[in-house]
């Protein structure tokens, strides 16, 4: 599978754009950061080495958007329900 310059900008601008909507708390995006920089060197991006470094940027910007979503949707408890039905025993605390 191949794409062109043009490609790899459009969904860079994007995912940019969709970063800039999701991680507004700087503190959320400085886990999401940390996160994915952990994520991505356990996981030996160093063989996304066939990647360019604007389509590598571009996946993890993409990981930090999901992390940084995930952090909203806890703080805002949109998944209260579903992880005390995952993990009852945190109730109490």
């Amino acid at each position: 599978m191949s794409f062109s310059e043009h490609d790899l900008e459009s969904w860079s601008e994007l995912v940019s754009s969709m970063h800039a909507v999701t991680a507004h708390d700087p503190a959320d995006e400085r886990l999401a950061y940390e996160a994915m920089a952990n994520i991505w060197s356990g996981s030996g991006y160093q063989s996304y080495d066939s990647l360019s470094d604007a389509a590598l940027r571009m996946l993890i910007t993409a990981t930090e958007i999901g992390y940084a979503a995930a952090l909203k949707d806890i703080r805002n408890g949109d998944l209260d329900a579903e992880i005390l039905g995952r993990r009852p025993d945190i109730a109490d605390l």
